[in-house]
This record gives C-alpha cells, sequence and structure tokens, in this order.
C-alpha cells in the first residue's frame, strides 16, 4: 500500500490502480494487459490487427478481444512485447528457482556490497531490504536511461534512501567496462531486466557469478527459460497471471497497486540473506508471475467478500532523495 499512500492513487478494480493495466474479457476468459508506456499504446495496432485511433486504444483492445482466445492474444503480445498475460495462466509456484554455479564460504549480509541494477519497484525493494540489514548497496543506472521510478519522487526516495549512486553510459567501452568491474566486485547483484539486455551488453551472468558475486538475482515478469525469457510484464499483469485476482460476480478484480512487485522484491530479498547464509555462488531466477503464484497457494485468501479494505498509509521511515551518480566518481576511484 505504500506506492498508493505517497502516490495518492485510488483503489484497484478491473483497472489498475496505476491506471496503465486493465483486466480485458476475451472468447474463453480474461487477460490483463498493461499499456504502461506510449510504446505499448503504438503496438496495439499490430496486434490486434486493426486501426486502433490515439486515445482509443482502450475501446479497440475490449472490441477486438471479445472475438479471440486469450491464448491466442498473451502469444501475440509476448512477440510484440506488450506486457500481456492470462489471469491464472501459471502452475509453477517456486517463487525464487536458485541454480549453484560454484562454492564459496557463507557470509552475514551484513558484510556485503550489495550492485543493484534494477529499476521501478521488485528490484529496488529487495535492494532497500538488504540495505536495511546491513548491507552496502550502490544503485547503478543509464546516464541515457534513469530509473523511471524516478518519476514518483516520493516513492523512490522511500526505496532509495539508504543507496548510493552510481550512472554509466551503457553505451559506451568505458562505461561498460567500469559496469563490469563493480559487477565482479559485488557480493550480491540484483537486475530486473530480460536476460538478452545483458547478454547485448556484452556480459555472461554465469560466468560472473563464477568468479564474482555470491548471489545473483535475476527478476523477472516469467521466468529465465526459453520459454518465458523474452516476455515483458509489470506488476498488475504479472500478478494477474500468478491467479492473485479477486472475483466479483464471475469477473476479475486487481488486487492492491502492482502487488506482484513488493511480494517479489520481499521474495527475493529472504533468498539473498539464505543463500549467502548458507555458502556457495548461486543464480537465483526470480519472477513476478511465479511470486503471485506462490502467494495463491494458500498463504493469501482470494475470496473478497471476506476481505476489509484498509487506507493505504506509508511507512514513517520516508528515506532520502538519491540525486542520479552523485557517487559516480568516488565509487570508481575505489575499483
Amino acid at each position: 500500500a505504500e506506492r498508493a499512500a505517497l502516490m495518492g492513487l485510488p483503489p484497484a478494480s478491473d483497472v489498475s490502480a496505476g491506471g496503465a493495466g486493465r483486466l480485458v474479457r476475451t472468447a474463453d476468459g480474461w487477460i490483463a494487459l498493461s499499456l504502461a508506456r506510449s510504446a505499448d499504446e503504438a503496438l496495439v495496432p499490430a496486434w490486434l490487427e486493426a486501426p486502433a485511433p490515439e486515445g482509443q486504444e482502450w475501446d479497440v483492445v475490449h472490441d477486438r478481444a471479445a472475438g479471440r482466445t486469450a491464448a491466442e492474444l498473451v502469444e501475440r503480445a509476448s512477440l510484440l512485447g506488450l506486457p500481456c498475460s492470462v489471469v491464472g495462466e501459471v502452475d509453477d509456484r517456486r517463487p525464487a528457482i536458485a541454480t549453484p554455479i560454484a562454492d564459496a564460504a557463507p557470509r552475514p549480509i551484513s558484510d556485503t556490497l550489495v550492485v543493484d541494477l534494477a529499476s521501478l519497484w521488485a528490484g529496488p525493494l529487495c535492494a532497500d531490504v538488504l540495505a536495511r540489514l546491513g548491507a552496502r548497496l550502490v544503485t547503478v543506472e543509464s546516464t541515457g536511461r534513469p530509473d523511471g521510478g524516478r518519476l514518483a519522487r516520493r516513492f523512490f526516495a522511500a526505496l532509495h534512501g539508504r543507496s548510493e549512486s552510481v550512472a554509466l553510459d551503457f553505451g559506451s567501452a568505458t562505461g561498460r567496462a567500469r559496469l563490469g568491474q563493480l559487477l565482479e566486485r559485488a557480493d550480491v547483484v540484483i537486475e530486473g531486466s530480460r536476460p538478452r539486455a545483458l547478454e547485448q551488453l556484452g556480459f555472461d551472468v554465469r560466468e560472473l557469478a563464477r568468479r564474482g558475486p555470491q548471489v545473483w538475482i535475476s527478476i523477472t515478469s516469467h521466468g529465465r527459460d526459453d520459454t518465458n525469457r523474452d516476455r515483458v510484464g509489470f506488476g498488475d499483469d504479472a500478478a494477474a497471471a500468478g491467479g492473485l485476482v479477486g472475483w466479483v460476480d464471475g469477473t476479475p478484480r486487481f488486487v492492491a497497486d502492482a502487488v506482484a512487485d513488493p511480494l517479489t522484491g520481499l521474495t527475493a530479498a529472504v533468498t539473498a540473506v539464505e543463500l549467502l547464509e548458507r555458502g556457495g555462488r548461486w543464480l537465483v531466477d526470480v519472477a513476478l508471475a511465479r511470486c503471485t503464484a506462490a502467494a495463491t497457494g494458500g498463504w493469501i485468501d482470494t475470496d473478497t467478500e471476506r476481505w476489509t479494505a484498509e487506507r493505504p498509509r506509508p511507512r514513517s521511515d520516508r528515506g532520502a532523495s538519491m540525486p542520479l551518480g552523485r557517487d559516480t566518481d568516488r565509487i570508481i576511484r575505489e575499483l
């Protein structure tokens, strides 16, 4: 509820609290679609093979989706990079899949360097929890494409107030080299992009994990496996994929605000601490959709008739501002 409180978001319904996601009826069920970016809206005509005048995208989506199957719509959306999922499509309830890479001695989280490459909510929340447990936290952003979460200044401050900030030009050889050095020095790395993002920068995650970080947390919408590695997703549509929706008169409703993000961030943080204390080097696949599927496996009741509503409220610790790249020069000198 923290982001909703800080940003004054309305309760979720068939429209997400943030306004970018909708639950849409298809010929055989329901899908969750997010049009969070102008690029997503621009893809609607290609996705549905129909004109979608500016400002009328959702009207076209509801009209055209009603005559197509949910699976067909999600398959086409995945090919185009649209965040879309079938409600309740995920059966895999393993929130975190940890793959051993090499040996390493156990260590406490309080004696670690955490490098956070993730943006928005799940990854930064994981990083902030680790910082609260005593880790040194360095957030790395691209100078050309900083974290979009900065647009929500109060919420961004709440998540990043315990972090140092590095900004690098990922498009330059120097920037990529410095990023590589920082990743090799880290004990824990958190990243929230599709696998191909780092591959395109020339980084082999498994190879880095063998000689650098003890725990590499890879947060994606649906997982790193071959079937899902290129799928795009956000907290609302991924939660719906995991089945974490409420039902009112036979129709689904979003639960809270992008609830897959905080569930995934906390899952990732717990996993990182447990694996550091166990020892070894690990590549950890943490998926938003699987985390919400795990939640619906027993400890969250989706019978909305028994729910009561509470006004969202933020924590008392509001964090602090983190100017972009504030600590870059000092940290580079340390490399």
